[in-house]
C-alpha cells in the first residue's frame, strides 16, 4: 500500500512525539517511583500479590535466580519488603510489602502520560480505540513478543 502524504505526516508526528515521550520519562522516571525496573517490577508484583514465595517472584521476573534474589535483598534493606520462612513449607521463603512498600509500589502505579491532558474525554476515548486498532492490526508482525504483562482493551469498532 502506497504511503500517502498524510500518512507520512502522521508516522513523522509519531516518531517525534514516541521520542518526546521517552525522554520526558527518562528525564522523570524517579517522580514515577521507578528508581530501578527489576525492583519496581518486584513491587508491582508483590502489589498485585501480597504475600507470594520468592521462587514464584523469580519466575515471574525472567531473569536469573542470582539476579532477582539481590534485587529482592535491595528491597529488604530497603525495608520495602518482609522476607519469612513458609510455615508450611520451611524451605520457601514468603515475601510481602511493608507499609513504606505498599506506598512505593503506589507511586509506580500512578503515573500518567502528561501528553494524555491534553485531551478532552471524548479525544481519550477515541485515542483509546484508535490505539487498540493499531495493536491489533501490529501484534500478529510482531516476531518477539513482549515480556511485560499489558492490558488489552478492544478498540470500539464503528
Amino acid at each position: 500500500m502506497a504511503k500517502t502524504p498524510l500518512d507520512k505526516e502522521i508516522s513523522k508526528n509519531y516518531m517525534e512525539f514516541n521520542a518526546l515521550l521517552m525522554s520526558y520519562f527518562q528525564e522523570n522516571m524517579y517522580s514515577f517511583g521507578y528508581p530501578n525496573r527489576g525492583q519496581a517490577k518486584i513491587l508491582s508484583i508483590l502489589k498485585d500479590q501480597p504475600t507470594i514465595s520468592q521462587k514464584d517472584i523469580i519466575a515471574q521476573l525472567d531473569m536469573k535466580p542470582q539476579s532477582a534474589s539481590e534485587l529482592i535483598k535491595k528491597l529488604e534493606n530497603k525495608g520495602l519488603i518482609l522476607r519469612e520462612k513458609s510455615m508450611e513449607d520451611k524451605r520457601l521463603f514468603l515475601i510481602e510489602l511493608t507499609d513504606l512498600g505498599k506506598i512505593e509500589a503506589q507511586k509506580g502505579s500512578e503515573f500518567q502520560p502528561i501528553a494524555l491532558n491534553a485531551l478532552t474525554i471524548e479525544e481519550k476515548e477515541q485515542f483509546n480505540n484508535i490505539l487498540g486498532k493499531m495493536i491489533i492490526e501490529i501484534q500478529p508482525k510482531v516476531k518477539q513478543k513482549m515480556k511485560q504483562k499489558i492490558i488489552h482493551i478492544e478498540p470500539e469498532i464503528k
